[in-house]
């Protein structure tokens, strides 16, 4: 997918500054090839956990599955089994995942090419170029640098070269696929003697980019090369308030499930667009000290809740808000990049969760937030609202899904979501997990 949504919302000097200073980095002639990782650091997807791709397959699936499974769970395990199975002394591809698929699901062996081709074709359709990676990338290549691009992933060479063409990166000088040259997956810098051997060159006049410390930036400098760091963008968002650990707290248990899709997808677009030039938390303040941020993940989640009912405090913020252009920019930013993305599809699993941004503007904002928004509120509602911030209860935000004991999945039956007795359940099992 393209990449050529134009925003409301010009980054901060913050981010400009930093974006020249990378830019600079690049320029320098002290090298004459430049490496990049592919995935975080040129292209992103609008997901906040890999496995919500696998949600537009069900439908294909159900046409050739009966079982009570899943695709989604039957993928994940496929998954699961491939990494524990070839990744210690080989590499898990997504043909060997495949495999296993097709012996849990039952599915035939047609089946499972028209699967294969399915999310070839979804990854490649949501792929988009990042911003700051695709200006990094250019100016490599104004400076004739050879270009060599690094896919760490499972999916084959074809699905990686239309996804680097179609997001801009056609002009590379090779791709380094570690699977293709039997490097472990364990190995995880052994990419870095691939990339010094395709640049023909000595590894001091090879620039890596890269967003892992320790594999992009550490391990390049060990083997004599250079390297700059330019950090994964869903990280940055989690870093830059505490809005998604007072999310997680609320829904330790079940924000994988499908009804949060809207909401998890959302935080994937507010960390693409917000952390693309990465920037850090700022004091007193969740949202980075920006109207427009405000606007973009308290407001534009709130198109997906059919007949929304705010409180009377919650229903006088959205008024001032409204009132602000740049809070309202941010709203109307989401609305054009969640269509631009994914058209009408998240919608259709509901909104569930995403009143949760209003309700901590509410009930815990920080004054730097609360000063955006205060001069548009009339006299009583900021003394109704005036009062220090309170703290909220976070939990840790996880990259993959939290596991369900039996215990937990009992009260998933025994006390309903939003009961009173599964929120007092809820709050005993949170206060166990984290002893």
């Amino acid at each position: 997918m393209s990449g050529d949504l134009v925003l409301l919302r010009p980054d901060s000097e913050t981010q400009k500054e930093l974006t020249e200073k990378m830019l600079k980095e690049i320029a320098r002639n002290d090298h004459a090839a430049v490496s990049f990782k592919m995935w975080d650091a040129l292209v992103l997807l609008p997901f906040s956990q890999p496995e919500d791709i696998f949600l537009f397959m069900e439908d294909d699936f159900s046409m050739y599955n009966t079982g009570k499974k899943t695709f989604t769970e039957l993928r994940m395990e496929a998954q699961k089994a491939a990494e524990k199975k070839y990744a210690l002394k080989g590499n898990v591809t997504l043909e060997k995942i495949y495999d296993i698929f097709v012996k849990i699901s039952g599915v035939s062996p047609s089946c499972r090419e028209k699967l294969i081709m399915r999310e070839c074709d979804l990854i490649h359709h949501f792929a988009f170029p990042r911003k700051l990676g695709k200006l990094l990338f250019d100016e490599a290549k104004r400076c004739n640098n050879k270009l060599i691009v690094v896919s760490d992933s499972y999916y084959p060479r074809d699905v990686v070269v239309k996804i680097l063409c179609d997001c801009g990166y056609g002009d590379y000088s090779s791709v380094v696929i570690p699977s293709e040259l039997n490097i472990p997956d364990s190995a995880k810098t052994g990419f870095l003697d691939a990339v010094v051997k395709k640049s023909g060159l000595d590894p001091d006049n090879v620039l890596h980019i890269g967003g892992d410390l320790s594999n992009d930036v550490e391990a390049p400098i060990r083997k004599g090369m250079k390297a700059l760091m330019l950090q994964p963008v869903l990280p940055l968002m989690v870093r830059s308030g505490r809005l998604r650990g007072y999310v997680e707290e609320k829904h330790l248990y079940d924000i994988e499930e499908k009804q949060f899709m809207a909401l998890r997808c959302s935080f994937a677009l507010y960390a693409a667009y917000g952390f693309d030039a990465p920037q850090n938390k700022k004091p007193k303040s969740d949202f980075c000290d920006d109207e427009y941020m405000i606007g973009f993940i308290i407001l534009g989640p709130l198109c997906f809740i059919e007949n929304f009912e705010p409180t009377d405090m919650q229903a006088e913020l959205i008024r001032a808000m409204e009132k602000n252009k740049n809070i309202m920019n941010g709203k109307l930013d989401f609305r054009n990049m969640l269509y631009h993305h994914f058209g009408d599809f998240i919608g259709k699993y509901g909104g569930e969760g995403c009143h949760l941004g209003l309700e901590f503007l509410e009930k815990h904002s920080y004054i730097g937030d609360r000063n955006r928004i205060y001069p548009f509120l009339s006299d009583s509602s900021r003394k109704k609202w005036g009062r220090a911030e309170s703290e909220p209860k976070l939990a840790p935000v996880h990259a993959k899904a939290v596991k369900k004991n039996a215990l937990q999945k009992l009260a998933d039956k025994l006390f309903p979501q939003g009961t009173k007795v599964r929120e007092m359940s809820e709050g005993a099992l949170t206060r166990k997990k984290r002893k």
